[in-house]
């Protein structure tokens, strides 16, 4: 299946344009927060599925927010019927911001994903961005899946990085993950903000990069305590 879901986020919380298709749908809740617009992930099928080709566009005139959040986790299936590829790219305008968490992706046994976030900013703008990766849900061996990341401000590198969770060789690798199945990892540029690398373990790292840009990784066998190492990880590096 080839599916393209996309939109276009004007200033003042207004969804300009919006096109979907399943399993990837945005809807638009209401938002507490004033000129804030708040898009909500909805799977409407199964996916990804072994030989899927799925992408998310996201993009953000000059001064607009958004929050993007997923209503569940992903799942991918599929043994022995190829790849998914799930590509999701944000062009953020000057001054605009954007909060987003698309949910876990558990990748079940025999399959395989390869996730790339492409993030194209805007000399002003705001992005705080996280993944989250399950090898496997409980009880069952890992599937297989690749996270890369690109990411540029006005056109210049800000991080281009990419973590194989797909060789077995480089999984038991203890420089890599050490057979953790949980990845959790924050992307946070903020042309304001003054973060700071942090070490909270050897499995818990906030790496300060250039632009006012962070990086936050955590390993673990257990989502829940990887979300809330993230959460604290990330309030302590961005001081």
């Amino acid at each position: 299946m080839i599916a393209r879901t996309a939109a276009v986020v004007e200033p003042g919380g207004v969804l300009g344009e919006l096109t979907c298709a399943p399993p990837l749908t945005l809807r638009q809740v209401h938002s507490d927060v004033r000129d804030r617009c708040e898009l909500r992930l909805v799977g409407t099928a199964a996916g990804p599925l072994a030989g899927d080709n799925l992408s998310i566009s996201l993009q953000l005139r000059a001064g607009a927010r958004a929050t993007l959040r997923a209503t569940g986790a992903s799942l991918a299936q599929g043994r022995g019927g190829g790849r998914a590829a799930l590509s999701i790219r944000a062009d953020l305008a000057e001054g605009s911001d954007l909060l987003a968490d698309p949910g876990a992706l558990i990748v079940c046994r025999g399959s395989r994903v390869d996730v790339r976030v492409e993030l194209a900013l805007g000399a002003g703008a705001a992005v705080e961005w996280r993944e989250l990766i399950v090898l496997g849900r409980t009880g069952e061996p890992p599937g297989q899946a690749t996270l890369h990341w690109d990411v540029t401000r006005a056109g210049r590198p800000v991080l281009r990085q990419s973590a194989d969770l797909a060789d077995p060789a480089l999984t038991g690798w203890a420089g890599l993950t050490a057979h953790r199945r949980v990845l959790a990892c924050a992307l946070i540029a903020d042309p304001a903000g003054t973060p700071h690398t942090v070490v909270a373990s050897p499995t818990a790292v906030a790496q300060r990069m250039a632009g006012q840009a962070l990086l936050v990784s955590v390993l673990s066998d257990d989502v829940l305590a990887a979300t809330q190492e993230l959460d604290d990880l990330c309030a302590r590096a961005r001081g």
